[in-house]
């Protein structure tokens, strides 16, 4: 094999067997998998300079007891390199050892080809897998962080700092502002800030929900707990385990869920509706409203739970307060619609923008956005 797809390989094969490794590579090059020897005496140096390598499998055939220490140098250099270990001595300990120790399994040799073949194409395709995923997290990271949020206005710039501080930590948060402010925006770059990015953001708008479906959809249900509970539903505390819930207009939340949420946000225990037993959830929860904030601890939300919620506040002003702004959302809005193909106007000329300084904006930036696509339409 030449020394361009050497570089190349997918796979490495660490052995100091010269036959099983022809023979490793040969099976895998029938199947379309590049592969290339690496001796196993050598692990991990000759690692580096192979950033297209997904699997590292190591034979253990004549190094014996040098498999744990050889693995665990691998992925202290290398951890993003999955391994897979071949055994001509397998054991039950030493597979529970290599297991824990960050290998994806332990095989015992002679083996198949067939089998040798599947278990590299699954760690493969999971490697494939966890990179699109890492990708999309990055992705997201990026258009949802706190930079890449349009203002320049100093009334700003206390939402920043608080935000900023907010993704430091796990704390409850919550985001007041009227009707199209960002609210949503905002919660999304807490999260993408903070360390759960990678987990799930799972957003719920209290209001759109029929108040005897919100405890169901929040918590989740047992099969026959009501009609219709034909299954199992998990609910979205569940679904956000590791991540964010995000629960939008939450002075909608009926009293009855309220005390179930405070729970949650006291022992992180949920329990669905109709069951027996409680299930443990790491969930950071972030709300917000467009009520202000004494209708809030004025009844609209239990006082133990408003206390609870309002730890951190962040509180997003009107359009109409932070005008400076207006030239550059109306640019960001532009730009968009020219990517959709709706618009080829690059900017809005001074007295288009005094024309819209002059505007109350009740329904604030969505309000914007949306009058500068109708007209791009007209």
């Amino acid at each position: 094999m030449s020394e361009p797809n050497r570089a190349q390989a997918r796979v490495l094969l660490a052995t100091e067997d010269g036959e099983l490794c022809s023979r490793l590579a040969g099976v895998l090059r029938t199947r379309g998998i590049e592969s290339c020897p690496i001796p196993a005496d050598v692990l991990p140096d000759r690692l580096d300079g192979r950033p297209a390598a997904r699997l590292l499998v190591i034979a253990d055939v004549d190094f014996g007891g040098q498999v744990l220490e050889r693995l665990t140098a691998v992925k202290e250099r290398r951890s993003d390199l999955a391994v897979l270990v071949l055994s001509s001595r397998p054991t039950i300990p030493l597979a529970s050892a290599v297991i824990r120790g960050g290998a994806e399994d332990l095989v015992p040799i002679p083996c198949s080809d067939d089998l040798l073949v599947k278990e590299v194409e699954r760690i493969l395709d999971a490697a494939e897998l966890r990179d699109r995923v890492e990708n999309l997290h990055r992705l997201v990271a990026d258009t949802y962080s706190l930079d890449r949020i349009v203002s320049r206005s100093a009334r700003m710039r206390p939402v920043f700092e608080r935000a900023r501080a907010a993704s430091r930590t796990d704390t409850p948060v919550l985001v007041t502002g009227e009707t199209g402010t960002g609210k949503e925006l905002i919660a999304h770059a807490l999260h993408a800030s903070g360390r759960r990015a990678s987990r799930p953001f799972v957003p719920l708008n209290c209001a759109a929900l029929p108040r005897d479906l919100v405890e169901s959809e929040l918590f989740g249900h047992r099969r026959g707990a009501f009609s219709g509970a034909q299954a199992d539903h998990a609910g979205l505390f569940v679904a956000a385990h590791g991540g964010t819930l995000f629960l939008d207009e939450i002075g909608e939340l009926p009293l009855e869920a309220q005390a179930k949420l405070l729970r949650v946000l006291q022992d992180g225990d949920v329990r669905p509706v109709g069951g027996l037993e409680s299930r443990k959830v790491d969930v950071r929860i972030i709300a917000a409203t467009n009520r202000p904030l004494s209708a809030l601890a004025g009844g609209v939300l239990r006082q133990d739970l408003f206390f609870r919620l309002s730890v951190l506040v962040i509180d997003i002003p009107p359009l109409r307060e932070r005008l400076d702004d207006l030239p550059l959302l109306a640019a960001h809005f532009l730009a968009r619609l020219r990517e959709r193909g709706l618009s080829r106007v690059a900017a809005m000329d001074g007295a288009a923008l005094d024309t819209l300084s002059a505007h109350r904006f009740p329904g604030n930036v969505r309000e914007l956005e949306s009058m500068l696509e109708g007209i791009s339409l007209t």
